[in-house]
């Protein structure tokens, strides 16, 4: 069966599958493509905002021998604009990975066996680091998702890697002038030229 999709989701998806050694060659990480691993579109919670404990969506996370990719996936149709050769993340964007790299900082620094004992430890730090949002309540679903998605985090290391934010930005020809060269504050750009790859406006996956 063949697959044809459209917009960003289907090119992230597209990427991770065809581009992923493009996608570390820019990053300059050295992993073995067959050992990586990858969550697309996991999702902690649609529900957002300052008093929620729900922080939204990663693109994907992508999982090499030595780093953890937080990412978000843009393309030359999205919304958001390039300034100076810098492409601007929404505040809650940029909230989502500080708090789930905290989650990821924590969980390894501990062997916890359920959300409760995690909580009674970390919900202290996340106050004092002054991250702006609820600890994830126990029994919650998010709090089953969050934690099986960090276990299989901890599960692929021996010990805590790198972590680091990646911005995927799909483009159509676009010139080197043209593209973001940053995101955010500490956000590393990758280019990816998907022209090639369209039927019509689809991409094959």
């Amino acid at each position: 069966m063949e697959i044809f999709a459209y917009g960003e989701d289907a090119l992230t998806l597209w990427a991770l599958k065809k581009k992923l050694g493009h996608i570390l060659q820019e990053l300059d990480d050295s992993s073995d493509l067959s050992l990586c691993q990858a969550f697309f579109r996991p999702s902690f919670g649609r529900r957002g905002g300052k008093n929620s404990s729900q922080f939204g969506e990663f693109d994907f996370i992508l999982l090499t021998a030595n780093h953890i990719y937080l990412g978000e996936s843009k393309w030359d149709n999205s919304s958001e604009k390039i300034i100076d050769g810098k492409l601007e993340l929404r505040d809650e964007q940029l909230l989502r990975h500080k708090l789930f790299e905290f989650y990821i900082v924590e969980w390894f620094s501990g062997d916890y066996s359920n959300w409760q004992d995690f909580r009674n430890v970390a919900e202290m730090k996340m106050r004092q680091r002054k991250i702006a949002k609820p600890f994830v309540p126990v029994n919650s679903i998010l709090a089953k998702n969050l934690q099986n998605t960090l276990e299989l985090i901890k599960n692929h290391y021996t010990s805590l890697p790198a972590i680091k934010n990646v911005l995927l930005y799909f483009h159509e020809n676009l010139s080197d002038e043209q593209l973001p060269q940053k995101a955010g504050d500490n956000f590393e750009v990758v280019h990816i030229d998907y022209s090639k790859e369209l039927t019509g406006n689809y991409i094959h996956l």
